[in-house]
């Protein structure tokens, strides 16, 4: 019963997917219908087709996707033409610019006037679909809404109604139909003969004659053949499968899953539960083995668990003393410098005290000065020997001059 449960379910959810997608298909279309008709309200084929290389929009122009390459910028040109009617300030592209910027221009474009989009920007490059017909009827509502053009509620007259008459069900229904029939003849209405007859010849202009006759072709059969041999192949509309079957497609390979599924599932459920089974007794084993493992070696347990403390306690034992020997070893190096410094300064006073250069410094300048004093000594000498000679040579000349006087005053 569950399985045949889950299996409607499944079908019923298919089957609102698929109607929920081919909603959406209609509402892309009666969405293109209205975008068309905003489109001529605003003129479109004399504002933005005529100057351009752009047709007039066909009714599925933009709601099935065909050629990108042609309807992207159609796309882009159209929404381009909206946003400057509406008045808004944007930067304008061309045909050569990446779609993806255009894309994302005309985003913003319509997220600053407050749309809310619930699709990705990326749809709107393809230039088709349920996102491009969302922006170009948002857009078309703000061209017309900033033209000042608005929907009239429609306006109901009070009429009166006559009230139905009883149904009978026994009165035959051909009569019904006669009545109504000269009822309404005796309204001044048609009859079928004359609607389906139509206006009388006499009553017809030579123009409306001539549109009533019998078309006769006047092109030759042959010219004729070869336009449709040229043409033909042109003509020939290729459908995308993808497309248009892609649903049926899912649908057709569901089935066949669901089918296959529903054949090798009794099988298969056999194996699996087997194998649960397996696994549930081979869990069960295990749990009874662990079971007996703790109750056998409770007691190793117990000791284990007394030696793992006692090896902690040493291991803090052993942290403790580690941290008191590297701080011993720091100061031992400290010791150790201070040691070799005084050792240093010891040696240079030893060298100093046994040092006799300084000694032999000392006797070499007496040496040097006995030298000077004789050097001295000698030059006293010499000039001491220069003066006498020099002053007995005065003396010499005085008396030589003093005699003359004397000699003379004698």
């Amino acid at each position: 019963m569950a399985d045949e449960e889950d299996e409607t379910g499944g079908r019923r959810a298919r089957g609102a997917a698929i109607a929920d997608a081919a909603q959406d298909a209609v509402n892309v279309f009666s969405m293109m219908e209205d975008i068309n008709d905003k489109l001529k309200i605003l003129h479109y084929e004399t504002k933005f087709c005529k100057g351009r290389e752009f047709k007039p929009l066909s009714r599925s122009f933009f709601a099935i996707p065909n050629k990108p390459s042609d309807q992207f910028p159609y796309f882009s040109a159209l929404a381009a033409w909206l946003l400057s009617v509406i008045d808004s300030d944007f930067i304008e592209w061309n045909q050569f610019d990446d779609p993806n910027a255009i894309s994302n221009t005309v985003m913003q474009e319509l997220r600053k006037m407050g749309f809310v989009a619930d699709f990705p920007v990326s749809k709107l490059r393809h230039g088709s679909g349920d996102a491009c017909c969302l922006a170009l009827n948002y857009l078309l509502d703000s061209a017309l809404k900033k033209q000042g053009f608005a929907v009239q509620p429609p306006i109901y007259t009070n009429q009166e109604v006559a009230e139905e008459a009883a149904v009978d069900e026994d009165a035959d229904m051909e009569e019904d139909m006669e009545e109504d029939v000269d009822e309404e003849d005796d309204d001044g209405l048609f009859t079928a003969e004359e609607y389906f007859a139509g206006p009388k010849n006499e009553d017809l202009s030579p123009e409306d004659l001539e549109m009533q006759q019998v078309l006769e072709s006047k092109v030759d059969p042959k010219e004729w053949l070869l336009e449709l041999e040229r043409v033909g192949p042109r003509l020939k509309y290729r459908p995308n499968d993808t497309n248009g079957k892609e649903w049926r497609t899912h649908i057709e390979q569901s089935g066949k899953h669901e089918e296959h599924i529903s054949k090798i599932f009794p099988e298969t459920k056999g194996t699996l539960s087997k194998i649960g089974k397996e696994l549930r007794a081979a869990v069960d084993r295990i749990s009874a083995k662990e079971r007996h493992i703790n109750k056998e070696f409770d007691h190793l347990g117990g000791e284990f668990r007394d030696k793992q403390k006692h090896l902690d306690e040493i291991q803090e034992r052993y942290n403790e003393l580690s941290q008191s020997v590297s701080e011993l070893t720091a100061s031992l190096a400290e010791k150790t410098e201070q040691v070799e410094m005084i050792k240093n300064q010891m040696s240079e006073r030893n060298n100093s005290m046994t040092d006799n250069s300084p000694l032999r410094r000392i006797g070499d300048a007496l040496t040097e000065l006995k030298k000077e004093v004789a050097a001295m000594d000698l030059r006293i000498g010499v000039v001491g020997q220069t003066l006498m000679q020099s002053k007995l040579k005065m003396a010499t000349s005085q008396n030589n001059a003093r005699r003359p006087l004397e000699e003379a005053s004698f």
